[in-house]
């Protein structure tokens, strides 16, 4: 029995996830405050629901019009990643299973959201609540001029 070389035939291995800090999204580049993940984590389309939820209800409790102008959000959270499940007491060799959900990976580095046109102190207390109620660690970006 001849084995395969995955030097000459890279298809046949699994696919590695990279585990490397994120260097494409981990600025700020539309607004002035963001949260950068500092761990590597799957993210349920559940768990990203209620984040969006949340910001966008201590959004709309904190300011609902500053000096600043208009507050703007930009999510960079999207499930995209297929999650498949098989009963626990199926056989091998019954395929994958049916899709039950979708999710996100986070690498380190990562932005998850930005806002732009908060007052400073808003933005401590949005950062603080925000960070209370996730379940992995997270860094607060400024860019205030």
């Amino acid at each position: 029995m001849r084995r395969f070389n995955t030097k000459i035939n890279p298809t046949r291995q699994h696919k590695q996830i990279k585990k490397n800090i994120n260097q494409t999204r981990h600025i700020l580049k539309k607004g002035q405050f963001g949260l950068r993940s500092l761990e590597y984590i799957r993210v349920d389309s559940i768990q990203i629901d209620n984040l969006k939820r949340l910001i966008q209800k201590e959004l709309k409790s904190l300011v609902k019009n500053t000096n600043l102008g208009k507050i703007k959000v930009w999510f960079y959270l999207l499930p995209n990643s297929p999650v498949t499940k098989l009963s626990p007491e199926t056989r091998m060799g019954k395929g994958k299973g049916p899709i039950i959900g979708y999710c996100c990976y986070i690498r380190p580095g990562q932005l998850l959201f930005e806002t732009a046109n908060l007052p400073k102190i808003k933005t401590l207390e949005l950062s603080s609540k925000i960070k209370n109620s996730l379940s992995f660690k997270v860094q607060s970006l400024f860019k205030f001029y």
